[in-house]
Parts: C-alpha cells; sequence; structure tokens
C-alpha cells in the first residue's frame, strides 16, 4: 500500500488540503496529516477546524511514498518551519512524489526546486527559475506534481492518484466521484 503525508498548519486552505486526503483514502492509499504547529488541531484558512493525525515533530518521514504541500494564507509560514523545506528536496531528489498547490509550488521554488522543471501554481505567486510556468489545473513532470488552486483541488488530487496507483485507480475514482471530464 502506498503511503503519503499532508503538511498542515494553520490557515491552510482547507480544500486543498482534504481533497487529497479524501480521495487518495478513496484509491487505497494511506494517508498521514501531519501539523507543523506542534499541535494537533488546526484551524483552516476559512475557520474549519480539524484535527490532524500526527505531529510533524514525531514523524519519521522516510515510511512515506509522497508528500504532499496544500496552499493557503499559512504557505509562508507552513516553509518558514524547520525541516519542510529539506523534507520537500529530499523527496524530490530522492525520487519519492512531491506534491504542492497553490501557493506552495512558489514558496518551494525559493528552495530552486523548480529549476528546470514545468509547474503550475496560484496566479501571482509564480516561481523563480522554473522552466516552464503554465496556467494549466496540474502539472506533473516527473515525481513533482503541482497543481493551480482551490477550484483545482479535486484534478490535483486525481494526478496523485495516478502518479502512485496508475491509470485505472485514476479512472475508477475520477468515476466514482462523478468528476465531469
Amino acid at each position: 500500500m502506498k503511503k503519503i503525508a499532508v503538511l498542515v498548519i494553520d490557515r491552510v486552505e482547507e480544500i486543498e488540503c482534504l481533497t487529497p486526503v479524501d480521495f487518495c483514502r478513496r484509491a487505497g492509499i494511506e494517508v498521514t496529516t501531519v501539523s507543523v504547529t506542534g499541535k494537533r488541531e488546526v484551524k483552516g484558512s476559512h475557520n474549519i477546524v480539524f484535527c490532524t493525525d500526527t505531529l510533524f515533530e514525531e514523524t519519521d518521514f522516510k515510511e512515506f511514498d509522497g508528500i504532499v504541500f496544500p496552499g493557503g494564507a499559512g504557505t509562508a509560514a507552513l516553509g518558514n518551519v524547520k525541516g519542510t523545506r529539506e523534507l520537500a528536496e529530499q523527496f524530490l531528489t530522492g525520487g519519492k512524489m512531491l506534491a504542492a498547490i497553490c501557493a506552495a509550488p512558489g514558496m518551494l521554488s525559493e528552495t530552486g526546486l523548480l529549476k528546470g522543471k514545468t509547474a503550475t501554481g496560484y496566479p501571482g505567486c509564480k516561481p523563480e527559475g522554473c522552466a516552464d510556468w503554465t496556467e494549466n489545473p496540474t502539472e506533473s513532470d516527473g515525481n513533482l506534481i503541482t497543481g493551480r488552486g482551490a477550484g483545482c483541488a479535486s484534478l490535483f488530487a486525481l494526478e496523485i492518484i495516478r502518479y502512485l496507483c496508475g491509470d485505472e485507480k485514476y479512472e475508477e475514482i475520477r468515476d466514482k466521484i462523478v468528476m465531469p471530464i
């Protein structure tokens, strides 16, 4: 069974965080939500309060096949948490899936991770050093998956499923959720 971690911070964009959690669990992917705040309860950008599965400092990330960085008003703070950017680099350069949506690709680009990559993200958050920045809802470049924003969260989650489980599982989940594409 594939395993992913979704990093969570206060002011996270709820739909960008929880849609991948929901869809990936439907696909049989083991998903662990990981708070980087030091407490399991987080409050999203739209005042939705939820509990994460565990804390960043208690998590052994070696066991995961991928990691997801959601966007939202807390994205800059997420990137400033000690160890998060280094973790993103370890996953991407180590051949594991790194997925980022909305403002998160821009935050990650500050590390140089997107150099030579095709990516997308929130309008106005275009990162420096990206080889090809698109306005597509999602982009996949090797083990890097990026999404444009909240309205693209379902497509972003489906791309994570496609990467980890293949086209057949992607189509199965897309059909089950009645995605109109």
